[in-house]
């Protein structure tokens, strides 16, 4: 990848340029592909001891730039940011765990799914009262602020099910998860890639339980018009999990096997 940015590099650097052109040919007249990531939702995006920009979805990026022979200049800001930035024409692409919606769809064009994000709750080892989303009543719980796979479900859960005793919204899975660990709050509603990672590095402290509240698909959203870009990430897409690349990344950073087999071939 061309040059990796930080929020507010980028954002300066992408206000002084101007809006990014939205579909392929202009991209590559351009000589660069736009992209944002959080690089703070650990293992789909974050930074590691290099402070390099590493994770599944990291992967998928530097797989989609090698097929369309176009450098991608990958922009880290914080969550809240991202989504407004691709409608405004900030970015041309993102690569940070964006559920596919209906809402959305209304709104970007989306690759077909290269993730999925099974929303799971997450307890800790010492609250065993917590057996899944239906008991979270009265309960500290955390989750990603604004996310679809987690303020939006927990907002969800806690309206079917009772009130919580308190919620905090978080901009990253670390801070979320270290207050976990250490009982600041008592359980986190999160995708299950993010849980079993965090449950493999800490073992002991917090674990799944329950079954899944939703599943929901996770393709890369581009600006609304841009056929050629789609086209072209998908064909990327469906390559790498044809080679296996999916499957073994899914591995490495989910330790989740055969992965790639409840994705779909379309968006849905």
């Amino acid at each position: 990848m061309k040059r990796i940015l930080g929020a507010a590099a980028a954002l300066t650097v992408l206000v002084a340029a101007g809006a990014a052109s939205a579909d392929l040919s202009e991209i590559r007249e351009r000589g660069e592909l736009v992209a944002a990531t959080s690089g703070n939702l650990p293992p789909v995006t974050y930074v590691d001891e290099n402070n390099e920009l590493t994770g599944y979805d990291i992967e998928v990026a530097r797989y989609v730039e090698e097929k369309l022979g176009v450098p991608i200049e990958l922009n880290r800001l914080d969550w809240k940011g991202i989504l407004p930035g691709l409608q405004t024409g900030r970015f041309d692409a993102v690569f940070s765990n964006v559920n596919i919606t209906e809402e959305r769809k209304g709104t970007f064009d989306y690759s077909i799914p290269y993730s999925r994000s099974a929303v799971v709750v997450v307890r800790r080892s010492d609250a065993t009262d917590i057996e899944g989303p239906a008991t979270l009543a009265g309960k500290r719980v955390g989750a990603i602020a604004g996310g679809n796979d987690g303020e939006v479900p927990a907002r969800a859960i806690e309206e079917e099910h009772g009130a919580f005793e308190g919620f905090k919204g978080y901009a990253g899975y670390a801070e979320m998860f270290q207050d976990l660990a250490i009982g600041r709050i008592d359980a986190v509603v999160a995708p299950d890639t993010a849980a079993a990672n965090f449950v493999r590095e800490r073992p002991g402290v917090a674990e799944i339980v329950g079954e899944p509240y939703q599943v929901r698909f996770v393709g890369v959203p581009m600006q609304k018009g841009s056929p050629e870009l789609k086209a072209a990430v998908d064909e990327a897409i469906r390559s790498a999990r044809e080679e296996g690349l999916l499957d073994e990344w899914a591995l490495k950073y989910f330790g989740i096997e055969n992965f790639s087999a409840e994705l779909v071939d379309e968006v849905p």
